[in-house]
């Protein structure tokens, strides 16, 4: 049951993934995740996932979209 109107979702979520590369001598690039999170259109912060694989920042970016992970996240890194 629903616990009624919050406003919560009025508000557009979406996310991107984003590569980057992390070169080491020994073994070449090693690839870092990083998931850029928007709300309204606007960056609203990154979680770095370079710890995790691409499926993990898949699952991080959907419930980043379906409103799962919450702006007060202490993973989220909001911009300067």
């Amino acid at each position: 049951m629903c616990g009624g109107y919050t406003g919560e979702h009025d508000q557009m979520r979406k996310a991107e993934i984003r590569r980057q590369p992390n070169w080491t001598e020994s073994s070449g690039p090693d690839m870092f995740y990083f998931v850029d999170l928007y709300k309204n259109d606007e960056l609203f912060g990154t979680v770095d996932v370079s710890d995790h694989s691409r499926y993990y920042a898949n699952d991080v970016a959907e419930n980043w979209e379906n409103g799962i992970l919450k702006e007060d996240n202490v993973h989220i890194t909001k911009p300067k």
